[in-house]
């Protein structure tokens, strides 16, 4: 029997890009299994932390719980995560739902940048 991969976090290190590809509904609690793999990765930069970009792309899923969104705004909003905050973030939703949850994260920081397509989301990451 194989594991569902619920998700996978990719760091392209020459591009400063952090991937968060996520393939499955994540609970409150995987989520916050996630972050913790994910500030790992950042953590991984050093100096750089600040520097580089992430990549949350949800395109497979259809929405997320409303208690993991909760979550979500929380950390975003938490003093320790803004010092791993990225200089730039995208996320890639291909459904209204989505786009309106990651709205709702676009209240703690504006900037998060929202796209159908990953190849354009990254394009916009990789920008100056």
């Amino acid at each position: 029997m194989h594991a569902l991969l619920t998700h996978r976090i990719v760091v392209d290190r020459p591009r400063k890009l952090v991937i968060v590809e996520v393939h499955a509904i994540l609970s409150p609690e995987d989520s916050s299994w996630v972050g913790e793999e994910l500030r790992a990765a950042i953590q991984s930069f050093g100096d750089e932390i600040g520097q580089h970009v992430t990549l949350y792309d949800v395109s497979g899923v259809p929405a997320v719980p409303t208690a993991t969104i909760n979550l979500l705004v929380r950390t975003f909003d938490n003093p320790a995560v803004r010092a791993l905050w990225a200089r730039k973030v995208a996320f890639v939703v291909t459904n209204a739902t989505g786009r309106m949850q990651v709205k709702r994260l676009q209240k703690v920081r504006p900037d998060f940048g929202i796209y159908a397509d990953r190849a354009t989301a990254i394009a916009w990451l990789l920008e100056p």
